[in-house]
């Protein structure tokens, strides 16, 4: 892949963190309640924890070139979770939790190119407690709203994404509460404008249930998840 078509992670890394400099919360990085996250992971995570990149069996705890490849698939998540729990991994440097594991394995039975997928987050920071299904009414923090509206779409403008994979109702709802969306294209894929970017939007389960499906309905979702990728593919082209 050419150099014009990776983008380095820390050129997000620094976006973010240039944000979290303007100290727009009371002259705090975040509102009451939200933290920076401390340290970054070395091996596998999803971003901003980690650099959101795909890793094998064998590689999960170790350190990638950290580049991201435009043009590709990103995979939305809601947050990162508490404080609590990301301390917890400050000693292996890396995350590899059910969900992890479920996304991979949708993936791989969706073969997917694996080189061009990134893992993010909808919502910036950690949680400074409770846990990280907890709900949370991002409408009634407006300006932390506007705070990860503008760094997701920074995030969709700088990687110009091909599809957008939205893991769950908890993402989706945030994606919704953030309005950065305008559809453009109906149908089971449609077509959404993010800013200045317009790419194919599939809506998915979140990969933790999977536990829930037979392998009949797995198989299923990864056709799904396949078909979308060629629909955005074919759509884009």
């Amino acid at each position: 892949m050419s150099g014009d078509m990776l983008v380095s992670v820390a050129n997000l890394w620094d976006h973010l963190h240039s944000m979290e400099a303007e100290m727009r919360f009371n002259g705090l990085p975040y509102p009451l309640g939200m933290s920076c996250i401390p340290f970054r992971l070395k091996g596998q995570g999803f971003f901003p924890g980690g650099d959101g990149l795909w890793r094998d069996d064998a590689q999960i705890a170790e350190v990638s070139p950290g580049l991201v490849a435009k043009r590709g698939i990103l995979f939305l998540g809601n947050d990162f979770g508490t404080c609590k729990s990301y301390e917890m991994l400050r000693k292996k440097g890396f995350e590899n939790p059910l969900t992890w594991k479920n996304v991979r394995r949708r993936i791989d039975r969706a073969k997917l190119p694996t080189e061009q997928c990134f893992f993010t987050n909808a919502v910036m920071g950690l949680r400074d407690g409770g846990t990280a299904l907890d709900k949370r009414n991002w409408d009634a923090e407006p300006r932390f709203k506007e705070f990860c509206r503008e760094f997701l779409v920074y995030q969709i403008e700088t990687l110009l994404p091909q599809l957008i994979v939205v893991m769950g109702p908890v993402p989706k709802a945030t994606l919704d509460s953030l309005s950065v969306k305008t559809q453009i294209a109906s149908g089971r894929f449609p077509g959404i404008r993010f800013g200045s970017h317009v790419t194919t939007v599939f809506y998915s389960t979140h990969p933790y249930g999977d536990f829930n499906f037979n392998e009949e309905r797995k198989i299923k979702d990864g056709i799904e998840l396949r078909e979308a990728w060629e629909h955005a593919l074919s759509w884009r082209s």
